[in-house]
């Protein structure tokens, strides 16, 4: 009889392995989400650029549009505001948690200049749109440069 030593191996290894991600999936998920907690979450958020605006779509369903505060300063958006949970039920017991609640926010550096005056926000279906315009550029003046030599 002859033992391949390798796939006992292999399965060790495999077990092992799902072991280790089961643990840190649990362990994480308690990290990420609290239940409660005296530190803002930062909802998932989009930030792209199209031919003359920045946008920033971010997802905060169930937010009512006055809990939302938007500025830009220098050049961070911050996004901040609260979510409350509206269920009339009572929670006895939580099975899963997913849903975040509480105060949030996001400061999201802009890498482009930004049109301060002509920002746009609207809050539809749960999702924040903040159009940002570009600030229209100079066009760039070609200029002669002198240059010294030294012998």
């Amino acid at each position: 009889m002859t033992m391949n030593y390798n796939n006992i191996h292999y399965k060790t290894d495999a077990k092992q392995n799902k072991l280790e991600k089961l643990f840190a999936e649990f362990f994480t998920f308690n990290k990420n989400i609290p239940i409660h907690s005296s530190t803002p979450w930062q909802p998932p958020t989009d930030v792209y650029e199209t031919p003359d605006d920045v946008v920033v779509k971010m997802s905060i369903p169930g937010t009512k549009s006055e809990d939302i505060r938007v500025s830009f300063s220098g050049e961070v958006l911050t996004i901040s505001g609260f979510t409350t949970d509206t269920s009339p039920y009572e929670k006895i017991c939580f099975y899963q948690v997913e849903i975040r609640y509480g105060y949030f926010e996001r400061s999201i550096f802009i890498p482009k200049p930004i049109d301060k005056g002509n920002i746009q926000a609207t809050y539809k279906d749960g999702f924040l749109h903040v159009i940002l315009p570009k600030a229209k550029q100079q066009s760039a003046q070609k200029l002669s440069i002198k240059i010294n030599f030294h012998q």
